[in-house]
């Protein structure tokens, strides 16, 4: 896979001006269980922020809540609870003409190309339609802006012709990725671009992403299950387990010395022989457990290996350990002696200005 080069400035845990700053987010759902109600958590507690012109990965298995998260940034679900702040604007406390502007600032790109796209719509419509509802121009300005928009993710000007029966994958891809960057947005939600690509294809999309994101200094989120793709292309990283966080950092500390059990068994799991590391095979114990059963205390408890009796019983914070990074293992984090002074009393909040009080 071709490498895609980041050029945002280094990365640091602390995000003092964030484009993006989202605070205690939660999404619960009501869901049938077994004849009954029940009340299905996917996203619990949740902390992050973005500067610009960085990108944030947030990875995990399917089903920890990842594809979730990014509905209640970009507003296509609401939270059940938390604060998404784009640019210092709360979400949360906008409505009609302000959110349609601030929706301006954050686009998303989805997985399937093909079903995020109108059949019925020729390109150059399709990239038309932001520029007309989200934006200011004429009609002559906006066909000159399409042109542009094409050109930008390399397809040519009379692709505003074709549907998106006519194009392949990739050309699918690049259309979703210049209608969400029609309007100019600071924030750009990728929940898994690459997935449905070739390596070769997937290679040229991630070139192409980083590439606008140095001309545009536009921040992502990066949502994959992929860690090559991760290790590639984002500044830091964010890994989810069961609707949280459970460790944050810079991508390079994170992948080269995993701290929490459940990103040393992904990046145990992986293929990594191109990455010139070795990794001592770790592995859980069972299966993922479902969201409607999350164990009360530490999400992983159950199929830790180091889980200790008070594993299961408290919900561990997110604690600084050196090199700008936060885990959520106490056990772990004790044992290697990478507890800082009072982190067990007063555990920082990674990613927020908050945490540097």
């Amino acid at each position: 896979m071709t490498s895609a080069v980041n050029t945002a400035a280094p990365s640091t845990a602390v995000v003092s001006h964030p484009v993006l700053n989202v605070v205690g987010l939660r999404k619960q759902f009501k869901v049938r269980d077994g004849g009954r109600t029940a009340e299905l958590t996917a996203v619990d507690d949740v902390d992050l922020a973005i500067a610009p012109g960085e990108t944030v990965a947030l990875v995990g298995e399917s089903g920890s809540g990842k594809s979730t998260l990014a509905r209640c940034v970009t507003r296509l679900v609401d939270p059940t609870s938390g604060s998404v702040e784009l640019d210092g604007l709360s979400l949360g406390q906008l409505s009609g003409r302000q959110l349609s502007r601030a929706y301006r600032d954050i686009q998303m790109v989805f997985q399937d190309p093909r079903s995020s796209l109108n059949p019925r719509m020729t390109v150059g419509a399709m990239l038309e339609e932001p520029l007309r509802l989200l934006g200011s121009l004429s009609a002559p300005q906006r066909g000159t802006r399409v042109a542009e928009l094409l050109t930008e993710v390399g397809l040519p000007a009379d692709f505003a012709d074709r549907r998106p029966h006519q194009l392949s994958g990739g050309q699918r891809q690049r259309i979703g990725i210049a209608r969400a960057l029609a309007v100019d947005p600071k924030v750009v939600v990728l929940d898994e671009p690459t997935a449905s690509l070739d390596v070769s294809v997937r290679g040229q999309v991630l070139e192409l992403l980083a590439r606008i994101q140095a001309e545009r200094n536009v921040a992502y989120l990066f949502i994959t299950h992929d860690l090559q793709v991760v290790r590639s292309i984002a500044d830091r990283v964010l890994v989810m387990y069961l609707g949280g966080i459970v460790e944050e950092g810079p991508t390079e500390r994170v992948f080269s010395d995993p701290v929490h059990p459940y990103t040393k068994a992904l990046i145990s799991a992986a293929p990594v022989a191109e990455w010139g590391v070795t990794t001592e095979r770790f592995e859980l114990a069972g299966e993922i457990p479902s969201p409607l059963r999350v164990p009360p205390g530490c999400r992983l408890a159950g199929r830790c290996p180091v889980s200790e009796p008070d594993c299961s019983e408290h919900r561990p914070a997110l604690l600084p350990v050196p090199g700008s990074r936060f885990v959520a293992c106490p056990p772990e984090v004790s044992r290697r002696g990478l507890l800082e002074p009072d982190s067990l009393d007063h555990p920082a909040t990674p990613a927020h200005p908050r945490s540097t009080s």
